[in-house]
């Protein structure tokens, strides 16, 4: 069921499923509200740093925005930055190449049209560089979503129907919240999907370029002050949704890949930080339980500087199978292979067993067979 729509095209209301009406105007028949006519031949056209709507050679006629102020321009930066975060969520880049030349060229490979977007947009865009100064018509592939921002102007006026009739495949026209005086009258704040259909466009409430993407929320994102949350879990969606159409995942952006892995490693590194004190502070409580409140607490001093979580559950082992504090201590001194000489205080009534030095670990060859306690493998 067709559904009634806030867009008016060739001053028809227009409603989802409708058809665009015929483009095959004259240029001197076209209108272009929010601009005023110009001569200008090409020279003039790519000299002029103004905003051109639309050339057209035959007339020699530029149609030059009349109003180019920030709430015109706005729409397509926004959507540019809205779209970084999408192609960060798909994990390959998509391009907006801003208010670039979409030409016609005549027989003799002159400019025979020239319309100007607010916005351009690749979603793969290998596919297209701009080493020449236009997109050419029946040349270079089309891009994938043009935006024409109606603040003052009305492109349903004749010049969403040459869009139609060079098969752009995707055409988005945004009417900004903030009005203007001098806005058409017929246009009202929202934005407009017109999606090609077997040659011809109709109106759609959800973007074909961005599945799941409606239209409301499209418009809704472009207008607001701050990015909300509501905006930043639709461009999660969405940029997920195409990443899994192109195989692809957040992992392989550069930038959000190289986030990931850091993040990833530093929260590995404390988490382990964080288990080998549990792990040491475990073994504190172990060694109160069984031996006098010194060799417990020398035990923690020499344990501090550890952090082999298979040397701590080795020392877990020894005062498991140790009944001799002083024993303990000078076995866990040994084969604690500390950075530097570790040179302990004396434990009362303890005795050294013979050979052992305290002061500086035991070499270990890595043909030993012991293991670091001295155990030999069965």
């Amino acid at each position: 069921m067709a559904t009634e729509h806030t867009g008016e095209y060739g001053g028809l209301a227009q409603v989802e499923g409708d058809a665009a009406p015929d483009s095959a105007e004259t240029a001197s028949a076209m209108e272009f509200p929010g601009c005023d006519p110009v001569p200008m031949t090409w020279e003039d056209v790519w000299a002029y740093d103004g905003r051109i709507e639309y050339w057209d050679r035959a007339s020699s006629t530029a149609q030059v925005l009349r109003d180019a102020g920030p709430v015109h321009e706005s729409p397509p930066h926004v959507l540019s930055e809205i779209l970084t975060r999408i192609s960060q969520e798909r994990g390959s880049r998509i391009r907006c190449y801003g208010a670039v030349y979409l030409m016609e060229r005549d027989g003799a490979g002159r400019p025979r049209r020239v319309m100007v977007a607010d916005q351009t947009i690749y979603l793969r865009p290998g596919r297209w560089k701009p080493s020449d100064p236009a997109i050419i018509r029946d040349e270079d592939p089309l891009p994938d979503v043009i935006l024409e921002v109606d603040h003052t102007t009305d492109v349903r006026r004749n010049k969403l129907g040459l869009y139609e009739s060079w098969g752009f495949p995707e055409v988005w026209v945004e009417t900004p919240d903030t009005p203007a005086p001098s806005r058409p009258r017929r246009l009202r704040p929202g934005l407009t999907i017109y999606r090609l259909d077997e040659g011809r466009f109709r109106v759609s409430a959800e973007s074909r370029a961005f599945p799941g993407w409606p239209a409301a929320r499209i418009h809704a994102s472009l207008n607001e002050t701050h990015m909300s949350p509501r905006t930043l879990a639709d461009l999660t969606r969405v940029g997920r949704r195409l990443g899994r159409q192109e195989g692809t995942t957040p992992d392989d952006d550069p930038q959000i890949g190289r986030h990931r892995r850091q993040a990833h490693g530093t929260g590995l590194r404390a988490g382990r930080a964080e288990g080998i004190a549990a792990q040491r502070a475990l073994l504190g409580r172990l060694a109160s339980r069984k031996f006098d409140p010194a060799t417990a607490e020398r035990l923690a001093e020499i344990l501090a500087g550890v952090d082999d979580a298979g040397l701590l559950a080795e020392v877990g082992g020894r005062i498991i199978d140790c009944d001799d504090g002083a024993a303990l201590l000078a076995d866990v001194l040994m084969h604690r292979a500390p950075a530097e000489p570790f040179r302990p205080s004396t434990v009362a009534g303890s005795r050294t067993p013979p050979g052992i030095a305290l002061d500086r670990p035991r070499a270990i060859d890595a043909s030993d067979e012991e293991d670091r306690f001295g155990r030999r493998g069965s």
